[in-house]
């Protein structure tokens, strides 16, 4: 497939998060092609939690596909077809900067837009893939509607996403919340939006701890390649992601923030 079609161009860069140094900057600490929390540790995750339904040709859309790497690893070990989505210009543009030097290109194409209003096939997925990305938007059962309809019956969805406590989070939670532009629910909210939605052998996993694992793992790694990281981002960079890594540690520790892993079947 190529990157040909596109939808309208949508300027999001969830001020200033989602611009080009920021991108590349949460490159290094994520791993190559990946914007998310674990990189290629939690795609590994997702494929088996789906197991044989990654076969040569499996339709799989990817919403919040970031720099691809999710895309290119299905693409290239399963033989995915995969269709990337993202809002963020910078993410569309830096992939596709990216897109020939892949052996698989014909495989992937990324399209610039929301997937709650972009042109894509009703019931034309095997698959939807998502990481981290649904905590940018406020309306979960729309959401969840909408990814019912893109896929065929019998699909799957796997997704990770940000979280919260059930109840009353500290004030501090809740700022980080407000400045990030995030929209978060508690776990057993989320599942009962899931099932409420129409999906059914619902899964949600609240795999906190591996969060917390992960994300002591990505400053360790950062802390130990700071000079490498140096050379091509400045001090204040380095600064800021580990003050924003150990800002996450303590809202899990205090109990505000989760992390969950959602499977679930048409």
């Amino acid at each position: 497939m190529s990157d040909d079609s596109v939808s309208a161009p949508t300027k999001f860069d969830n001020a200033g998060q989602y611009c080009r140094q920021s991108i590349l900057r949460y490159e290094f600490i994520f791993g190559p092609g990946y914007v998310s929390t674990g990189g290629p540790e939690t795609t590994e995750r997702l494929c088996a939690l789906l197991g044989n339904a990654l076969q040569p040709g499996v339709r799989v859309l990817d919403v919040g596909s970031g720099l691809g790497g999710a895309a290119f690893h299905l693409a290239e070990r399963f033989g995915a077809e995969v269709t990337g989505v993202d809002l963020a210009e910078e993410m569309i543009a830096l992939t596709r900067e990216r897109l020939a030097d892949r052996k698989t290109s014909e495989k992937v194409r990324f399209l610039l837009g929301d997937v709650m209003t972009a042109d894509l096939p009703l019931g034309g997925y095997d698959v939807v893939w998502s990481r981290d990305a649904f905590m940018h938007l406020a309306d979960k059962p729309a959401l969840y509607r909408r990814l019912r309809d893109l896929l065929a019956d019998g699909g799957q969805i796997a997704v990770t996403d940000y979280a919260q406590q059930a109840g009353q989070t500290t004030e501090a939670f809740q700022t980080y919340v407000r400045n990030t532009h995030y929209h978060l629910i508690d776990p057993e909210s989320y599942a009962s939006i899931v099932r409420e939605v129409g999906f059914v052998k619902v899964q949600v996993l609240d795999a906190t701890a591996d969060f917390d694992a992960i994300l002591a793992r990505e400053m360790n790694r950062l802390s130990r390649d700071r000079v490498a990281f140096l050379e091509r981002f400045s001090q204040s960079d380095y600064d800021y992601l580990m003050r924003r890594w150990a800002m996450k540690r303590e809202f899990i520790a205090q109990g505000d923030m989760k992390w969950v892993v959602v499977h679930a079947v048409k």
